[in-house]
């Protein structure tokens, strides 16, 4: 059908850079990353949710080549999260240690603000702080 949005899937953009920019096999990453090349290949045709841990998501991202300060490791992880219908873990984490975390959310929550003006705040935030 042409026109329809395509939903993005943790699996499909992982398959995407590890072959287009990573240019790296299944099994070769797979061994980078620790995992089955089975259990990749079902996570990249989203036959398997993808991993729910920090610690499996960052070490994707590293072996991908991703830096830090990239905005595609925060689409993994929300892409992740929303496979299995959960907070992002890097959110869950941080919500964990920053006890400011909970106020901000509530805060914006309570005002109701829209995606863009969310896209805003946080633009806001990483100018000034």
């Amino acid at each position: 059908m042409r026109g329809a949005k395509v939903r993005e899937t943790f699996g499909g953009m992982l398959r995407r850079i590890r072959i287009e920019e990573a240019d790296i096999g299944l099994r070769a990453f797979a061994d980078l990353i620790n995992m089955k090349p089975s259990n990749l290949s079902n996570i990249e045709r989203d036959c398997i949710p993808p991993p729910a841990s920090r610690k499996a998501i960052d070490r994707i991202c590293d072996a991908l080549g991703l830096p830090k300060n990239d905005s595609r490791r925060e689409k993994l992880f929300d892409l992740a999260a929303k496979a299995k219908n959960r907070i992002p873990a890097d959110i869950a984490e941080a919500v964990k240690e920053w006890p400011g975390i909970p106020v901000l959310v509530r805060t914006v929550v309570n005002k109701q603000l829209s995606e863009k003006k969310l896209r805003e705040l946080a633009e806001y935030i990483k100018k000034f702080y």
